[in-house]
């Protein structure tokens, strides 16, 4: 995808990664893309798509945006955009390269420090506490069977440091009869 377009297509897709609160989540989106690049790095347009709408979720399947995305930008096409939408909701269970990176750097995003910090601020606003936090990202350590062999080592490294972090919480909890892991 040629830079202009990228550019433009940034500028339009910017404001939708705005939270109600006034949290921008492009450096989120940033990233991911930072983590799939390094996992999977093709110019493949289709894959610079998904990097920049994975995100939004299912924000191009709702009526109205394809169209509009096409006429605010330009020079992209309804089918590409389409398939795009597609690719975003295969994530969960990725088929092609460019969906396994994807997918592959926003657990690898997840499961660091980082990670677990947005866990702890989710908890609390749900009830939960720190320490069912700790033991649910402790037992949460398994790598999918569809996650590309590049990504294996970032996700082993991030999930060693959260096991890491948990334990160095568990310890200051004074919580000596849990299981180090």
């Amino acid at each position: 995808m040629d830079t202009d377009l990228r550019t433009r297509l940034s500028s339009f897709l910017k404001p939708l990664y705005q939270d109600l609160d006034g949290v921008s989540r492009v450096d989120d989106v940033q990233r991911v893309e930072r983590i799939a690049r390094a996992i999977y790095d093709s110019d493949d347009r289709h894959y610079t798509l998904l990097l920049l709408f994975h995100g939004l979720g299912t924000w191009l399947d709702k009526v109205g945006n394809v169209s509009r995305t096409v006429l605010a930008v330009g020079e992209l096409e309804e089918a590409e955009l389409r398939r795009t939408a597609a690719s975003i909701r295969r994530l969960p269970i990725p088929v092609t390269e460019a969906e396994r990176a994807v997918a592959a750097a926003l657990l690898v995003d997840a499961s660091g420090v980082l990670g677990l910090a947005h866990r702890f601020a989710a908890a609390r606003r749900e009830g939960h506490s720190v320490l069912d936090v700790v033991h649910e990202a402790l037992a949460d350590s398994s790598i999918p069977e569809w996650v590309p062999e590049t990504a294996r080592p970032m996700l082993e490294e991030r999930l060693e440091r959260r096991r890491e972090f948990c334990r160095a919480i568990l310890d200051e909890l004074g919580n000596d009869d849990e299981e180090k892991r």
